[in-house]
């Protein structure tokens, strides 16, 4: 018979460091903070839902369509704005120009003057989009209305938003302040839409500064306690 002997050796006790337990004693404060923060969140109020609700809206605007209807500065920053939203969500940009037909003239009829106008138009947004680094579609439509064109664009791109710049218009002498291409939008859109408008300066005479005096003077039949200074109240601009 063969006996087999077996040797216990001694295995090397825990060795304990000072720097082995501060590492210990920093991870397990680590994740104790980390469970505290979790359990001890803030509740989530109806504000506070509604302004995640309002964020989460806006990021989901990927599909904008910018109406071209006049020369103007407002348009540019309409595009503007458009391409810079579409940058920061990876999203598409369209503008759209619409000629006017009339309607006593079929809609493949040649308009100069009105296809001229429109190809400004066209040129104008390609120059305000190489100041961008997004991608833009620029459409041409033939149409009876402008308004039913844009509705018509915005549905058949599944536009999420639609940007247009509002421009006073002369209908039948005298000065409309909403144009009435942006009037239908506004009530026929099947999304969203922003307008922009530009700001009314008043006339040079009376943007001069006027001189106020403590007690001001009224034409007959004003009601003067309309401009007292009690009535007016600063809400903002104060801090602490």
């Amino acid at each position: 018979m063969m006996l087999v002997t077996l040797v216990a050796t001694p295995t090397n006790p825990l060795l304990v460091t000072p720097t082995g337990v501060a590492i210990a004693l920093l991870f397990a404060a680590s994740i104790i903070g980390v469970l505290g923060w979790m359990l001890h969140l803030p509740p989530e109020t109806e504000l506070s839902r509604t302004a995640s609700r309002a964020v989460r809206s806006l990021n989901k605007m990927t599909r904008i369509l910018v109406p071209l209807l006049h020369c103007s500065e407002e348009s540019d920053r309409a595009l503007a704005l458009a391409l810079q939203m579409a940058r920061h969500r990876n999203g598409s940009v369209w503008a759209l120009a619409v000629i006017e037909v009339p309607f006593m003239l079929p809609l493949d009829a040649t308009l100069g003057t009105e296809e001229e106008r429109v190809q400004a138009l066209v040129e104008r947004a390609r120059s305000v989009a190489r100041q961008m680094p997004s991608a833009l579609t620029v459409r041409v439509l033939k149409a009876r209305q402008a308004g039913s064109a844009i509705v018509y664009e915005a549905t058949q791109i599944a536009a999420d938003l639609i940007i247009v710049a509002n421009c006073p218009v002369r209908v039948r002498g005298s000065l409309q302040q909403i144009d009435p291409a942006v009037e239908y939008v506004l009530k026929h859109a099947p999304c969203e839409v922003l307008v922009l408008s530009g700001a009314r300066f008043l006339p040079h005479r009376e943007q001069e500064p006027t001189q106020f005096s403590p007690h001001p003077t009224t034409e007959e039949g004003t009601d003067r306690s309309s401009f007292a200074p009690e009535t007016f109240q600063e809400l903002s601009g104060s801090s602490r």
